[in-house]
C-alpha cells in the first residue's frame, strides 16, 4: 500500500481537489535538485527514481516524492528522474496549506505523515552512506548554505539596496531580530547543558565567553584588519552591541511583552528543539542549521548598512564582528556534530536538527521581506 492510501479518504479527497494532475514522459526530469518549487507529488502510476546524496531510490504508484522541499521550503536536495511514463499528483504548497487551513486536524495528519517519510529517508540515507563522519557533517553544512534561509530574496534585496525604503527596513529588522538575537546565551547554555562529553561543553563555554565581549590577542589582532577597533567591543556582550546598531537606527527599546509573534513563536520553538531534542539534532540545530551560516547571512546586512550610509563603524560593529572570525565558532560545533555523525541515527538527528532550524529562519525572512516591500501596510 502507497503512502496516499494510508491516508483518511476525507483528507484524500482534499487533495484530489486541490492538487493538479500531470503526464510525464520516461526520461525526463520530474524535480531538478537546486530548484526552489516545493511541489509535493504522489505517484497515480509509472516509476520514478530519486537521484540524491550518493544513492538512488526506487519509487513507484502510491508513492509520495519532494517532501523535503514541501515540509521545509527549501530547494531540492535531489534530482527525480521519470523511468516510466507516469501520472502524478502535482500538489502547490501554499494551496494545498490553504485548502487545509480550516481542517486542522487533516492538516496535522498531513503533515504528520509526511514527517514520518522524511524521517524514515534519512535513516536510510544515514544507514547507507559510506562518507566519513566529518565528510558527512561538511556536506550537511554545504546543504545550509543552499537553503532558502541563506539564499532567501530578503538577503539579496538588502544585499543590493532594493527595497522601497531601506531604513524602514534595516530598522524593522533591528528591532524584531534582537528579540531572537539577544537570547543567543541561552541558546547556546541550553545546547551545553545537552552535552555529556566534557570536552564538548568545554568548547562551546568558550563560545560562550566570548558572547559575553571576551576575545583573546589572536582574534583582536584579526579583528583590527577587518576595521574593528577592540574598544568598541571589549568587555561589552553582543546583545549590547545589538543594541547599539538599534539605538543608530533609532529603534526604541521595548519589553519583552511588546515582541512580535511571529518572533516569539521562532525563538520558542527554536528553544524547545535545542531543550528536548536528542543532543545530536540540538547540535544540528544551534551549530550547521545556525552558526555555519552566520557569516552568510550577516553580510547582506553589512552592505545595507553602506547603502544607508548613516550609521558610524562603531554603530554596526555587531555584523562585521560575525562576518570576520566566526570561523572558529563554526569549526567548534562542525568538529561536535563529526562525533555524533558517527551512527546512523546521530546523522539523522543532526539533518533534522539543521533543517528545523533553517526552516524556522526562512518562515520569518519571509515574514520580514513582506514588511520591507511595503513600508506603508506596517
Amino acid at each position: 500500500m502507497g503512502f496516499f492510501e494510508t491516508l483518511p479518504a476525507d483528507l484524500q479527497g482534499v487533495l484530489r481537489a486541490v492538487g493538479e494532475e500531470q503526464q510525464h514522459q520516461a526520461g525526463t526530469l520530474l524535480i531538478n535538485a537546486g530548484s526552489i518549487e516545493s511541489n509535493l507529488y504522489f505517484l497515480v502510476d509509472g516509476s520514478v527514481t530519486v537521484d540524491g546524496s550518493g544513492r538512488a531510490i526506487g519509487l513507484s504508484a502510491g508513492d509520495v516524492v519532494g517532501e523535503m522541499a514541501f515540509l521545509d521550503n527549501r530547494p531540492r536536495t535531489a534530482d527525480v528522474l521519470v523511468d516510466a511514463d507516469c501520472r502524478v499528483l502535482a500538489l502547490d504548497r501554499e494551496q494545498t496549506f490553504q485548502a487545509l487551513s480550516a481542517q486542522p486536524l487533516l492538516l496535522q495528519t498531513l503533515i504528520e505523515g509526511l514527517l514520518e517519510q522524511q524521517e524514515s529517508r534519512l535513516d536510510a540515507e544515514a544507514r547507507e552512506d559510506q562518507r566519513s563522519a566529518g565528510d558527512y557533517v561538511d556536506e550537511l553544512a554545504r546543504e545550509a548554505l543552499r537553503h532558502r534561509a541563506v539564499q532567501h530574496p530578503y538577503l539579496a534585496a538588502l544585499d543590493a539596496g532594493d527595497l522601497p525604503d531601506m531604513a524602514f527596513a534595516l530598522a524593522d529588522f533591528a528591532q524584531h531580530y534582537y528579540s531572537y538575537s539577544a537570547h543567543f546565551p541561552r541558546y547556546l547554555t541550553a545546547l551545553i547543558s545537552r552535552l555529556e562529553n566534557p570536552d564538548h561543553r568545554e568548547a562551546l563555554l568558550a563560545n560562550l565567553t566570548e558572547e559575553s565581549g571576551e576575545y583573546d590577542q589572536e582574534e583582536l589582532d584579526e579583528l583590527r584588519e577587518f576595521g574593528v577597533d577592540p574598544e568598541w567591543i571589549v568587555g561589552i556582550p553582543h546583545p549590547a552591541l545589538f543594541q547599539r546598531f538599534r539605538k543608530a537606527l533609532g529603534v526604541a527599546n521595548t519589553a519583552v511583552a511588546d515582541d512580535h509573534i511571529e518572533v516569539v513563536c521562532w525563538r520558542e520553538m527554536f528553544i524547545s528543539t535545542l531543550s528536548s531534542a536528542t543532543p545530536a539534532e540540538a547540535v544540528g540545530a544551534l551549530g550547521l542549521g545556525t552558526e555555519t551560516i552566520v557569516q552568510r547571512i550577516y553580510m547582506p546586512f553589512c552592505s545595507a548598512i553602506a547603502h544607508l550610509g548613516k550609521l558610524t563603524p562603531r554603530d554596526s560593529v555587531f555584523f562585521p564582528l560575525h562576518t570576520a572570525v566566526d570561523d572558529h565558532h563554526q569549526a567548534i560545533l562542525k568538529s561536535i556534530a563529526a562525533d555524533f555523525a558517527t551512527s546512523t541515527t546521530g546523522r539523522a538527528d543532526l539533518a533534522k536538527g539543521m533543517y528545523k532550524a533553517l526552516t524556522l529562519r526562512d518562515s520569518v525572512w519571509n515574514w520580514l521581506y513582506q514588511r520591507a516591500l511595503d513600508p506603508g501596510k506596517v
